[in-house]
């Protein structure tokens, strides 16, 4: 299983802001984005507007709060949506930067009620937007390997808990995930519509489905940006499948 590799995910978000926000311009929000039917660049940065404003509520919040409901659709304003994106990722990073790590914070997550797990959610959130925004203007770049690898942990310490799957199903079996720049492994347990991480599985169960490939094909494969095809997959690819939360 992947580890963190990411303990400054505020470079990383700075990193990932900056080089989305090169490409969204006037010019650009209204180009439809491939990755994500019937959405727009300015569509993609209306929803981390509104992620944003999320995290800063939640971090202010801390864990002593009740639920900190999500902010209504931020809804795409022309080159307005570009001020609002600058302003609310403004507010996040400031937010980010007054809260460590280790900080107390509510989430919808059932992981540990930490400013982490923000920083690391916009931070991944992002880098996915980045990409999709790339895909719309014929600029594509994958997302580094230690940002691609938390992607993916995050699927499975975050979302499938908390109940994001695209779609269930009644898969069953044992899968790998092996990222290969990133040196990482994730070995996935589905059985009577549940999904385990396995930190080491039993050596006599026998692997149904294995994909391997680069940390950004195999997270934006789990975020249904491309196909799992585009790694090397054996066996049960209809397993994979079902691992999907978008």
């Amino acid at each position: 299983m992947s580890k963190s590799r990411i303990t400054d995910y505020l470079t990383e978000l700075k990193k990932e802001a900056g080089a989305l926000r090169e490409l969204a311009d006037g010019q650009s929000l209204d180009r439809p984005v491939p990755s994500r039917p019937d959405a727009t660049v300015a569509d993609a940065l209306a929803d981390l507007v509104r992620l944003y404003r999320w995290t800063v509520e939640a971090l202010r919040a801390g864990a002593d709060e009740g639920d900190v409901p999500e902010p209504p659709p931020a809804r795409p304003r022309g080159e307005a949506t570009l001020d609002e994106f600058d302003e609310a990722l403004g507010r996040a990073v400031d937010a980010l930067e007054s809260r460590p790590l280790d900080a107390p914070a509510w989430s919808w997550a059932p992981v540990e009620w930490k400013a982490g797990f923000w920083h690391r959610r916009i931070t991944v959130a992002t880098g996915l937007a980045r990409w999709d925004v790339q895909m719309a203007v014929g600029a594509t770049a994958p997302i580094p390997a230690a940002l691609a690898a938390e992607t993916i942990s995050e699927v499975f310490e975050a979302h499938i808990p908390a109940g994001h799957r695209r779609e269930r199903t009644d898969a069953h079996g044992l899968a790998q995930l092996f990222a290969q720049d990133a040196d990482a492994t994730w070995f996935v347990r589905l059985r009577d519509g549940h999904i385990a991480l396995l930190d080491h599985p039993d050596h006599r169960i026998e692997l149904q489905a294995r994909a391997a490939g680069s940390a950004s094909d195999i997270a934006l494969a789990l975020w249904g940006r491309l196909p799992f095809g585009i790694c090397d997959v054996v066996g049960d690819e209809a397993l994979l499948q079902s691992l999907r939360v978008e």
